[in-house]
């Protein structure tokens, strides 16, 4: 088959899968109309700020930034993160202060290119994570890869720094299924990463309904049998359905937003799935991040709002008056959350926007 017959035939296979998620959203969102919401057991209304985005799709560093479908958000540093700008095919830095700057892609640098950061090429990153020796992990939906953005020393102080992109796992363009050597390895739309506590990584491969690990030099699967479900238990029963993103606990315990199926799922390492809170339902849990007093925090895309999960707790309401909207405490289709340095991070997806709200004791 020529390159040309590859290329249409991987992009009809994109249009089908995104045309199929549209039409399982439009059911998603019809069937929590038709039932009784879950009851809010505390509301909060944690007051947001704005420190990144004007609400308009664009792209624009300094304090007058502007993101296109901000999706994933990571820790980079005491006061900064890291945000996966999937229309921008960029992965951008934003800091406590307002201030942004982008590190590696942009609007005109969309395809597929490893190499020096100012060369390299993206194609729709959805998820990010960064090591504890600053190594930073993309998955990426449209080339079925992960990547890596690498520093490199410069001088002996080690106080400037460089960045090389290069391929982790994957093939370029090919969508599948297949564990093994990563460089054979095949994914189908990551969607996100992160990484564990012995620098393996973790990707929620979402065509496959698998969580996938890549360590080594191989990869592996770790969760899920590719069947979508909700089954609890080991590698040969557990199921998942559209795993969205994942978060790791000081146990190593990997959270999972299972938007397929509604709910929020656990792995735990050698025993299997399991569902902390099998009763409580959310409209879309599209993003996801361990507290730091117990729980999960949780973006619930179509609810438009902020929420926590407890023990022996329901949903509490942390922020997002549930309107979406551009106007004070909403938010419109939030796509991420992160609690880092004493502040809870959010990835307004449809305002274009980056904004915090200060973590209080809840």
């Amino acid at each position: 088959m020529s390159k040309k017959k590859r290329i249409l035939v991987s992009s009809g296979i994109v249009l089908l899968v995104l045309i199929g998620v549209g039409v399982w959203a439009f059911f998603h969102w019809l069937g929590f109309m038709l039932q009784e919401p879950m009851p809010v057991y505390t509301r909060y209304d944690w007051k947001m700020k704005v420190i990144g985005g004007n609400g308009t799709p664009g792209f624009a560093d300094g304090t007058s930034s502007r993101f296109d479908k901000p999706i994933r958000l990571a820790p980079f540093g005491a006061d900064a993160i890291l945000v996966a700008d999937f229309n921008n095919h960029a992965i951008r830095v934003v800091h406590l202060s307002g201030q942004t700057e982008t590190l590696a892609g942009g609007p005109d640098k969309r395809g597929y290119l490893d190499g020096p950061v100012d060369q390299a090429r993206f194609n729709s990153p959805h998820g990010v994570a960064v090591r504890d020796d600053g190594v930073i992990a993309v998955a990426e939906v449209k080339n079925n890869t992960i990547r890596l953005i690498t520093p490199i020393k410069t001088d002996d102080a080690g106080q400037q720094l460089r960045y090389v992109v290069s391929t982790l796992a994957g093939i370029p363009g090919e969508s599948g299924f297949r564990d093994g050597p990563a460089e054979n390895a095949l994914f189908r739309y990551p969607h996100a990463v992160v990484w564990g506590r012995n620098r393996e990584l973790y990707v929620a491969d979402i065509g496959n309904a698998r969580i996938r690990q890549i360590r080594a030099g191989r990869v592996t699967t770790v969760a899920g049998t590719g069947k979508f479900g909700r089954e609890d238990g080991p590698l040969d029963r557990g199921r998942l359905q559209y795993p969205m993103d994942l978060s790791i606990d000081s146990d190593g315990h990997l959270w999972i937003a299972d938007a397929g199926t509604s709910i929020i799922r656990r792995y735990n390492p050698g025993k299997g799935l399991s569902t902390p809170w099998p009763d409580i339902k959310l409209d879309m849990p599209h993003g996801l991040s361990v507290a730091p007093d117990s729980g999960v925090v949780i973006a619930e895309m179509f609810a438009n709002r902020i929420v926590l999960l407890k023990p022996d707790n329901g949903i509490i309401q942390l922020c997002g008056t549930g309107e979406s909207g551009p106007g004070e405490n909403q938010l419109n289709k939030p796509a991420a959350v992160l609690i880092h340095a004493g502040y809870v991070w959010i990835a307004d997806l449809s305002n274009h926007r980056i904004l915090i709200a200060e973590w209080q004791s809840s």
